[in-house]
């Protein structure tokens, strides 16, 4: 799943270069997809030679693409990276069209936030495989896939709690393969679960139904503050337990 992601940042990131050039007079990152592109990592290399501070925290080049990749909408990330580069240059953060506006280093608040992550470790480390002990191999592995994608690929490959679990794996590995009525429900820009991923679980889910968010981004696609086409089809199959009659993409 982590390398997944990483692809799926790649792309993510592209298309938010092309959604700012477009902006480009009202954050003025570049008018081309290729100027965005330079100017963050002409930010990630500064900041890794002396570290940029914004807002009283400093971020080096690794803090600046573990922010941009925890905002993952590009109205959350623009001004993130705006302010960025005004505190490089000792200035002043500009003004930011009002739906774009965020918080930088925001993180969710309240005592659930670590059992988020706990949780999710805890499945992951305790699937039906080993995970490597040797950190030397975690630490090629995070080279080459920085280098066959630079935004996150170390994120994903660089070495994991899993590592140091001593118990093996507590349940053998899921081969899923079968008739269920499931609803998958997948935005077609989510970095972290990717669209592919999904695909690939609707495909061995023969009983199951589909619902794609064309243009939706983010890790959610059923986010209460953010209402999705996906909505009405969720709530219909908790209510009810039916499934849509057909795979299908909204808008």
């Amino acid at each position: 799943m982590p390398r997944g992601a990483a692809e799926a940042a790649e792309l993510a990131f592209t298309r938010w270069t092309e959604w700012a050039a477009a902006r480009d007079a009202a954050y003025g990152l570049g008018a081309t997809p290729e100027a965005v592109r330079a100017a963050f990592w002409e930010l990630v290399a500064r900041a890794d030679r002396t570290p940029i501070v914004l807002e009283g925290q400093a971020f080096d080049g690794d803090a600046i693409r573990a922010q941009y990749r925890a905002f993952v909408r590009v109205e959350a990330v623009t001004p993130f990276v705006v302010a960025l580069k005004a505190a490089a240059a000792g200035a002043a953060a500009p003004a930011v069209p009002a739906e774009a506006e965020t918080e930088v280093g925001a993180e969710a608040e309240g005592p659930d936030v670590d059992n988020v992550v706990s949780v999710a470790w805890a499945v992951l480390c305790g699937e039906g495989r080993s995970w490597p002990r040797d950190p030397e191999q975690y630490r090629r592995d995070a080279i080459r896939e920085r280098a066959a994608h630079p935004l996150a690929g170390d994120f994903g490959s660089n070495i994991q709690p899993c590592a140091f679990w001593k118990s093996a794996p507590r349940e053998a590995t899921t081969v899923v393969n079968n008739d269920v009525d499931v609803l998958i429900v997948q935005n077609e820009w989510d970095p972290q679960t990717p669209l592919a991923m999904a695909e690939g679980m609707r495909r061995v889910l023969h009983g199951a139904r589909m619902v794609t968010v064309a243009g939706g981004e983010g890790h959610g696609a059923v986010v209460a503050e953010r209402p999705s086409c996906a909505d009405a089809d969720v709530t219909r199959y908790l209510v009810t337990g039916r499934l849509p009659a057909k795979d299908r993409t909204c808008g």
